[in-house]
């Protein structure tokens, strides 16, 4: 990983009580913690030497810096939050990788049913995958704004969101609520709590995952207040996990790699440089037509 995010607000909280030297030993370690995207290894000495500690005191910084916030496994010493954020990293780059090499597979198939000509070939290849193919580091931030409820849903799920159910304003006072109650402090208008209401994450979800959190630090033997950023991270693998064996039923359409699917078992393909919404749209109307032929027969 050549980037990560640093969320000032989280570092410092954590951090207040740290040493000058003790400071910056922390940085350095998340920073070869990113860079490898692996655990630091276990043998303290080896650490030592890794990031440049000689003195006594920076030695020393190395051993209290790794018993508070980190955890001894086999694997070496690991941080959750680094854990997640390089598991999040890899899924985008497969995610990525693995649309882009359906794109143009797609593509040269389809090739011999459409005359080419230089001004449309040109048309074609511009925007056959325009991020796909964008840098590594561009998959690290997150896009926070394509899961938003009422945009995702047409019709009548629009107006389903508005009956009964809190509304996104309720829910950021609600999770901030529970989490400062619980942890840190945090306000309404943190980043983090914005997430946890695009996820369409509900009260009784966020109160499981802090359950969760505060479990996981009592078994780690780890006195660190639940923080929002470990608090969303519980909630998105709880997600990712649910969804998991329901791609099919439970929202195919949500996704770049579930649309493929649902086109393969119809034996549907992308045309051309069709965008994934347009794929979808024909999908839909092939189902709706094979529902009707099935309910008129």
């Amino acid at each position: 990983m050549n980037y990560y995010e640093h969320h000032i607000g989280d570092y410092s909280q954590a951090t207040s009580h740290l040493t000058f030297v003790e400071d910056a030993t922390y940085s350095r370690l998340i920073r070869k913690y990113y860079a490898t995207e692996k655990p630091i290894p276990a043998d303290i000495k080896l650490v030592q030497r890794l990031i440049n500690a000689r003195s006594k005191e920076e030695k020393n910084a190395v051993i209290s810096v790794l018993n508070e916030f980190f955890i001894l496994t086999d694997d070496g010493w690991r941080q959750d939050r680094c854990d997640h954020e390089i598991a999040r990293f890899k899924d985008k780059q497969i995610k990525a990788r693995r649309s882009a090499e359906g794109r143009w597979q797609a593509m040269q198939l389809d090739e011999p049913q459409v005359q080419i000509t230089p001004e449309n070939r040109c048309e074609r290849i511009a925007s056959a995958m325009p991020t796909q193919c964008s840098p590594v580091t561009s998959h690290q931030t997150p896009v926070t704004n394509l899961h938003t409820p009422g945009k995702q849903n047409k019709g009548g799920e629009k107006e389903k969101i508005t009956q009964g159910l809190p509304t996104p304003q309720e829910k950021y006072k609600s999770f901030a609520v529970l989490i400062s109650k619980e942890g840190k402090t945090i306000t309404v208008d943190d980043q983090r709590i914005n997430d946890m209401v695009n996820l369409g994450a509900t009260e009784a979800e966020v109160v499981e995952a802090i359950t969760i959190a505060k479990e996981t630090r009592m078994k780690a033997s780890n006195n660190t207040p639940i923080n929002a950023g470990y608090v969303l991270a519980i909630l998105k693998g709880a997600r990712k996990k649910a969804q998991a064996g329901n791609l099919e039923e439970d929202g195919w359409w949500k996704t770049n790699e579930g649309i493929d699917t649902k086109g393969r078992e119809l034996d549907m393909k992308a045309q051309g440089s069709e965008s994934y919404e347009a794929f979808k749209a024909r999908i839909f109307t092939e189902l709706r037509k094979r529902k009707e032929a099935s309910d008129a027969a």
